[in-house]
């Protein structure tokens, strides 16, 4: 019977390990050295001190595997500039207030955080953020209704509501992707518009040369 034990035992450890794997392996960072996003903020009532910022910006540094080091500058309403470094391990379940999450997740999917526990992805919507329309994941935590990008897993929105304050954050502009005109990214449409441009000169051309041999 012992014998047996030890086999269940040792089964039940091969498959948490293959699990595990399995896990780490759907893990996946969004983000790339160089991106940046920045937000508009607004709050009411008494926010905890440096939490009462009228604007902000997040960096990315570098990227290692499943860690990142990122940047967040804040504007303080006394006019104040702050900056904290930050290095986010997914992994590890370090977050850092779940401002970069890991990206492409949908509806029912969880991820962990070391300070919140697990946190489930409840909806995916399309929402317009810095001149596009983007794929957005939304959840619960911290007081907080989050919405995220879902290809890159970066906060797009959050609004904070407590018994002393509330604070909205909203993406404002970003290099992790283009504004759109008429629906198309910005250098798409633009790239169209010099297409087009050109065959309508090159049709002219032609039809001026046409007109001179007759």
């Amino acid at each position: 019977m012992n014998r047996n034990l030890c086999l269940t035992l040792s089964s039940l450890l091969i498959l948490f390990n293959v699990f595990s794997a399995t896990v780490t392996a759907e893990i996946s960072v969004g983000v790339k050295q160089g991106d940046w996003i920045e937000y508009n903020v607004s709050f009411t009532g008494n926010p905890p001190v440096e939490h009462d910022v009228l604007w902000a910006r997040l960096k990315v540094n570098g990227v290692e595997g499943k860690r990142v080091n990122a940047t967040f500058t804040s504007q303080l309403s006394n006019g104040s500039m702050l900056d904290v470094v930050e290095n986010l391990d997914f992994e590890a379940g370090r977050l850092i207030d779940l401002f970069i999450i890991p990206a492409n997740l949908n509806a029912g999917d969880k991820f962990h955080d070391n300070a919140v526990g697990n946190v489930t992805i409840d909806r995916v919507e399309v929402r317009t953020y810095a001149g596009a329309s983007r794929s957005v994941v939304h959840a619960t935590a911290l007081d907080t209704q989050w919405y995220w990008d879902q290809s890159t897993g970066v906060a797009i929105e959050a609004r904070t509501t407590t018994s002393m304050y509330t604070l909205d954050t909203t993406a404002s502009d970003t290099s992790l992707w283009s504004p759109q005109v008429l629906g198309l990214d910005s250098t798409v449409f633009y790239v169209l518009v010099v297409a087009v441009t050109f065959a309508v000169v090159v049709a002219a051309t032609v039809l001026v040369f046409r007109r001179k041999r007759s």
